[in-house]
Parts: structure tokens; C-alpha cells; sequence
């Protein structure tokens, strides 16, 4: 399998939250599973959101979905060691954006992974990809919004 490189560019990093590996999200050998790992980046994901004014889904039945996810481990995880998920977001076009997440330890600072998302904003209703609206647009992109 040929490795794709991902760098996560810095600049776009604007939320910061920490998690602790528990003991349900590790293997026998009480390392980190590559599932528990995404469902991290989920969480942090989701905690930018809220951290932003972003419902999962909006009055009109319109939410942002992930569909597609780019991840490069460069470090095992055991059990108990605490976290520090970096989040921003890249923007991309009307429809959506990409997600990018630099994960590191708390104390060490030692790089972990490398992820990016890519979202869309998805019409439950009509079941269809639809563009962001100005007031999500704000919130995810508040350096392109200022006026």
C-alpha cells in the first residue's frame, strides 16, 4: 500500500481540547485502536462544532457530514495518556471544506496523527448535498466572514 503524505497546515488550527485514552478504547496490548482513534477525531470534530454554534442538525434539517477521511498514524498510544486534538478547518468551496486535525501528546508534544475530514453540508430532507448557508459560512470561516 503506497503511503500518501498528509501535512496539516497550522495556520488553519483554531480549537484546541484534550482526551484521555480509557481502557475501552484500547487492544489487548492497552494500545489505542485505529477504531477508538476515529471515533476521537469524531469527537473532537464535534466539539469544535459546538465550541462554534454549529448544531449537528439545523432547524432546516440540514447538518454537516463527513465523507471522506485522510488519517496518518505516526505513533502508538497506551492506555491513560492524555491528548491534545488541534482543529480547524481548510475552507474549500460553496458545498463544504476539509477538517484538519493534529493530534499530540498533552506533555510531550510528540506528533500522534495527522487527519483530514473532508465535509459537506447534506439536506436531510431532500437527501442531497446543498450549499453552506451564510450563518454556518460565519462560524466555520470567521477570517473570510469579517464583514
Amino acid at each position: 500500500m503506497s503511503e500518501k503524505k498528509l501535512d496539516v497546515d497550522d495556520e488553519f488550527l483554531a480549537f484546541e481540547t484534550v482526551m484521555r485514552v480509557r481502557y475501552a478504547e484500547t487492544d489487548a496490548n492497552q494500545y489505542l485502536t485505529l477504531e477508538a482513534l476515529t471515533a476521537l477525531l469524531t469527537e473532537s470534530w464535534l466539539r469544535f462544532l459546538y465550541a462554534q454554534g454549529i448544531k449537528e442538525v439545523n432547524a432546516d434539517y440540514q447538518g454537516l457530514i463527513i465523507d471522506e477521511l485522510q488519517l496518518n498514524i505516526r505513533s502508538r498510544v497506551k492506555v491513560r495518556e492524555e491528548l491534545l486534538f488541534e482543529v480547524g478547518i481548510k475552507p474549500s468551496y460553496d458545498n463544504g471544506g476539509h477538517v484538519e486535525i493534529k493530534v499530540t501528546r498533552m506533555h510531550t508534544g510528540e506528533l500522534v496523527a495527522h487527519a483530514r475530514k473532508h465535509f459537506v453540508n447534506y439536506d436531510f430532507r431532500l437527501n442531497k448535498v446543498t450549499a453552506l448557508d451564510s450563518t454556518i459560512k460565519k462560524a466555520l470561516y470567521p477570517r473570510l466572514c469579517k464583514h
